[in-house]
């Protein structure tokens, strides 16, 4: 059994503590994984393991929340990278259950982020966006309730209405092809974008109605 000889704060990373076992260095743990340590407290090797384990998952969340301060993941995309650097597949699972707890991992909400993003910014067909989803990794029944109050009439017309301008200049056929073309790169059925380009070539006043 070790004793706990010295805890110091790691100058380098003040949410670190140096733990010396005997009067060695044993580990480097969060601040999170080392608790009600005290100097003078004796380790066996069953808590020692545990506290192990514990700074491991300290530090995987430590990882998970800088990804996550960049923008939403999906599970399958937290669970690559932490796979990729090293984590064990233990320490994964509890790290992804403790997230899915706390609703920081989320696959439903992230596929809705996602769908309204697109929507605001960067309107997409259904399509397109169940693919840009299934590639994050998350589950079809997400994305289906994620797509289910879409308008994907609506989102091709405010699309269009984004780029219409800049063909102005363009005789019918060739703003209708450019148009065409736009859509379909951005996964709209072929009806939602003949839709689109009548209301935009009726007749001013009539643009606004749905046909």
């Amino acid at each position: 059994m070790a004793e706990i000889t010295a805890l110091k704060t790691n100058p380098r990373h003040p949410r670190h503590v140096r733990v010396f076992l005997d009067g060695r260095l044993w580990r480097d743990l969060p601040v999170e994984a080392v608790g009600a340590l005290s100097v003078g407290m004796r380790l066996d090797p069953e808590h020692q393991q545990e506290l192990e384990a514990r700074s491991a998952e300290a530090a995987a969340l430590e990882r998970v929340g800088r990804l996550l301060v960049v923008r939403p993941r999906s599970e399958a995309e937290l669970r690559q990278r932490l796979d990729r650097a090293g984590v064990p597949p233990a320490t994964v699972e509890r790290v992804l259950d403790r997230l899915r707890g706390s609703g920081d991992v989320d696959d439903g909400a992230f596929a809705r982020a996602w769908v309204d993003n697109r929507m605001a910014f960067r309107p997409r067909g259904a399509a397109m966006l169940r693919a840009e989803l299934q590639r994050k990794g998350v589950p079809g029944s997400s994305i289906q309730a994620a797509l289910a109050g879409m308008d994907e009439d609506e989102a091709a017309w405010a699309a269009a209405q984004r780029v219409s301008r800049r063909w102005a200049h363009l005789d019918d056929g060739a703003r209708r092809r450019k148009l065409y073309a736009y859509l379909q790169r951005r996964g709209f059925r072929d009806d939602t974008i003949r839709l689109v380009q009548r209301r935009l070539e009726a007749p001013e006043g009539e643009s606004e109605e749905r046909t």
